[in-house]
């Protein structure tokens, strides 16, 4: 148990957040990167620990929690900060972080949040990108369904 990754010790509410982060930002694959950071709100609603409005949560006690483990995702090196920003900040996963979600749901091959795209030199038609982007969504949670 000494040779445990840091991944392999996480709680259930830092897992939850930890799939948040990564299954959002790879949702928004093909975005710009400053625009596939999820802010704190976006991943508490993700991850089940809010229904509250983006004003709402601004001053909940759960974004305190939420903060805290986000903090401590950071700290382990699973999550980053992008950007401080005015009411929240935003995070992306971090290579480590795709491969501990990967490994929790046995995917061995799975691409990693900072992979570049096949191939960079024939972009796809917006349409199609946004297709993609809608399954991989409906996968994610399909997947979840059938736990």
């Amino acid at each position: 148990m000494a040779d445990q990754s840091p991944a392999e010790r996480l709680t259930e509410e830092q897992r939850r957040i930890l799939i948040a982060v990564v299954e959002g930002y790879r949702a928004r694959e093909g975005m710009k990167e400053r625009l596939r950071a999820l802010n704190e709100w976006e991943i508490a609603r993700r991850a089940g620990s809010t229904t509250l409005s983006h004003a709402e949560y601004m001053c909940d006690q759960m974004r305190d929690q939420v903060r805290a483990v986000l903090a401590e995702l950071e700290r382990l090196g699973l999550v980053s900060t992008w950007e401080r920003g005015v009411s929240y900040e935003s995070f992306v996963p971090t290579e480590a972080g795709g491969f501990a979600v990967d490994a929790a749901n046995g995917e061995a091959t799975a691409a990693t949040p900072r992979e570049a795209p096949a191939s960079p030199s024939a972009p796809l038609d917006p349409i199609l990108e946004r297709l993609d982007e809608m399954l991989r969504l409906l996968r994610s949670i399909d997947s979840r369904l059938t736990r």
